[in-house]
Order: structure tokens, then sequence, then C-alpha cells
């Protein structure tokens, strides 16, 4: 089991018979009192930076790469680890043994403490990690660190906690996602909109990337509100109301949902749209939801047009992944899956050589990622990076660019569910 410490090392010292009780009692009465004056200072400094709830992985045997897992989502680590062991077995089926990992797992309100050894040299930090924790340690320590699967807002403080570029997303940032909404929602036609938020749901915060996007691409966000988001608590019936006049009187072409398709907010508006209560005929207003796809998967069809997230960002590798996938596994894969799949070929490659130096000296254990180069397969890849070249992966996560303090590009695709 991989996920199971080694046990440690017995003892080498022979002690005779008659005085194994008495040498027992005191060595360990000794080694008690040895754990206690010692440990606790070093709790007190080690805590800052990753903590002291795992200080017998200190102890353990030396890496060149460390994975830290959190516990409490056994679904996204089945999915990541499906993944990783198949990007472990096109390594060998490139004629390399795959990388060999050292996994550490870690509760969810602290971290594991790293080895102090030198030979550790990549990091794998848990999904959704935080940045500023691996930012310190990637710099004091001349890491490279793995984001396996970072989607959310914190990718946008990369370029100030990364100027050395040595935190690697995996995976595309969720605005990709709402890029290609918004460009799909102009191409249906709708150019000017108005986006209904739910504040209590969690795609909230995300929905004014979708802003952003849509409105650089010349379309037109109407608002009776300070911002351009239309914050309607459900349960507010005036604000309801005030909803379904502007909705009615401004005459958007479309209307953008970011709520839960089965809440009430999508049940109010659903039920004003079927009386004709915002200004046009039966079917006529399509909506757009700005929600993740996995939410919107079960979405029943309508008497008008939805256009939904079919598939998130991901990279030009992952057709054939998601169909070696089906394969071994028997189901469809996740992005979960594909950034595990990603990661171990990653993972692979940077440890085939010797660590290559950063233009200031110090090692850079993810250096030969080159964006500028073309996406290849593993096994030239393999053949690249033994002969010293720089290299940029074919991914299925994401295009695996590699460029500093930024995440890797994606390609997203829409769904138009037509009217029932």
């Amino acid at each position: 089991d991989p996920m199971t410490p080694s046990p440690d090392a017995p003892s080498r010292i022979s002690v005779p018979a008659p005085q194994v009780n008495t040498v027992r009692s005191n060595a360990s009465a000794a080694l008690v009192r040895w754990i206690r004056y010692w440990t606790r200072p070093a709790c007190v400094i080690a805590s800052t930076l990753f903590g002291c709830q795992v200080l017998a992985a200190s102890s353990a045997p030396e890496s060149a790469v460390i994975a830290l897992l959190p516990e409490g989502v056994s679904g996204a680590r089945s999915s990541f680890l499906s993944g990783f062991a198949l990007g472990q077995d096109e390594a060998r089926a490139c004629g390399v043994d795959p990388v060999s990992v050292s996994w550490r797992t870690i509760g969810a309100d602290s971290d594991a403490l790293l080895p102090t050894g030198s030979e550790t040299a990549l990091v794998v930090a848990p999904f959704a990690a935080d940045l500023r924790t691996f930012s310190s340690v990637a710099q004091e320590r001349r890491l490279g660190v793995l984001l396996p699967y970072q989607r959310g807002r914190s990718l946008a403080s990369l370029p100030e906690l990364d100027p050395e570029g040595r935190l690697h997303p995996v995976v595309p940032a969720s605005r990709d996602d709402l890029a290609q909404l918004a460009e799909d929602t102009l191409k249906q036609g709708s150019k000017r909109v108005m986006v209904v938020v739910d504040p209590a749901d969690r795609s909230a915060d995300q929905v004014e990337d979708f802003v952003a996007a849509f409105e650089g691409l010349g379309g037109k966000v109407e608002s009776f509100e300070p911002t351009p988001l239309q914050m309607i608590n459900p349960d507010d019936q005036a604000a309801l109301d005030r909803l379904f006049h502007d909705v009615a009187w401004k005459g958007p072409h479309a209307i953008v949902v970011a709520a839960a398709p089965d809440d009430e907010l999508a049940n109010r508006l659903a039920s004003a749209q079927d009386q004709g209560a915002l200004g046009v005929r039966l079917g006529a207003r399509p909506w757009v939801w700005a929600v993740p796809p996995h939410r919107v998967r079960n979405l029943p069809a309508r008497s008008w047009d939805q256009l939904l997230l079919d598939q998130p960002a991901h990279g030009p590798g992952w057709s054939s992944f998601q169909t070696m996938f089906l394969e071994q596994r028997g189901k469809t894969p996740d992005l979960m899956a594909a950034s595990g799949f990603d990661s171990a070929r990653i993972l692979t490659l940077a440890t085939l050589t010797p660590t290559p130096a950063s233009a200031e000296g110090t090692r850079d254990p993810l250096g030969w990622m080159d964006a500028d180069q073309q996406p290849m397969s593993m096994c030239d890849a393999v053949q690249a990076r033994l002969d010293g070249q720089p290299v940029r992966l074919k991914g299925a996560a994401s295009a695996l660019t590699g460029n500093p303090a930024q995440p890797p590009a994606g390609q997203a695709s829409t769904r138009l569910m037509l009217v029932k």
C-alpha cells in the first residue's frame, strides 16, 4: 500500500537476556524524556512552516519526491491515484522506471513536516493547497512544487507568491471555463445579458470571471445594481419581484444563472419564465449556466434553450487519455484523474536525469519544462530529457505550458440544450 509508511528498521544492538527488561525500561524512559525535551521547541519552530502533525515523517527515508494527499476526500484521492497509476504505466511502456514517491496523508487543519534531507527536490502539494505556505518552502528549500489540482482564485496570487517560478499548476484555471462560456454565449447571439447570482452558492465568487470575459469580447452586462451582478437571496420576495421587473424592462437577450439548478432561486426564475413574468413569450429568453460542468450534468430540458459547460478546460492529450482510462478503469475520467496522470509523467521526467540549475545557479527540478517547445508524447519526451533537451509534454489535464507564475492553458467545451 503506497499510503502506508514503511516500518522502522530493527535494532542491531544485542543485549544479554537477563538485562533485557531493565535495559528496555531505562531506554524507554530516557527516550521519552529526550523526545519531550527536544521536539517541543522543534514543533513550535516547524509549525510556522509545515506543522508538527506528522513528526515521525521527519525520520522516514529521504525521497526525491514527496506527495501530500489530504484526508477526508476519498473520491478525489481515488480518482487522482487511478490517473497517477496510468501515468506510471506509460513510463514503463516507454522503457523507463516510473517515479518513486513517498506518499504522506495530512489532515485538513494541518500540514505535514517535510524531511530536511537534501535528496528531496520535488513536492506534490495537496489539492487546493495554501499557496503562501508552499511558496515559502519552495523558495527557502529550492524545491519544485507541483500543484495537481488548484483551480480557484488563489491562482491569481501566483505572480506575487512565485517570483522564481517554482510552483507549477497542472490543471487550467476555472476562468478558462467561464471564458469559453462567454465566447459561446456571444456565438449564440446573446450580446446583452443579465447575471443573476445566489450569494450563498459556491460559484458566486467566480462569476465575475464570466463578466470580465464577456465584456472583453464586446458583450454588455445589464444591471440595475451598483455592480454587474444581480445578487438575489431566493427568500427575499421583494428582491425577486424587483428582479423580474428589471428583466422584463431591460429585455436582455439571455439570463446568466450562477446558482444550483435545483435550488430555490433557479426554481423561482423558472416559474417566472414559464408564466411569462420576465417580459417575453414562453421560451423566448435562453439561460446560460455559469456553474461547473458536474453541477449541470443532469440538467433537465426546458421550454427554452440552455447553454452550459460540458467539459472543463483540459489539454490536447485528453482524448487519448480518456480512451485509455475508459479501457483500463471501465469509466469516464474526470479532471482530477487527468491531473494524476500528468503528475506521474512530469515527476518521472523530472527524475530521469540530475536536477538542472536555474540562471542563478540554484537547483530547479522542473526547469526543463519549456512552453516554447511543441507538445510531444511521453516516449519522445523521455528521449529528449535523456538527451538534456527542454521538453513540453502533451498534457491530458492541460497544455502543460509551464510558464513561470501562470496556470497552464486549457480548452473547455460547452453544450447547447435546445427547447424540449
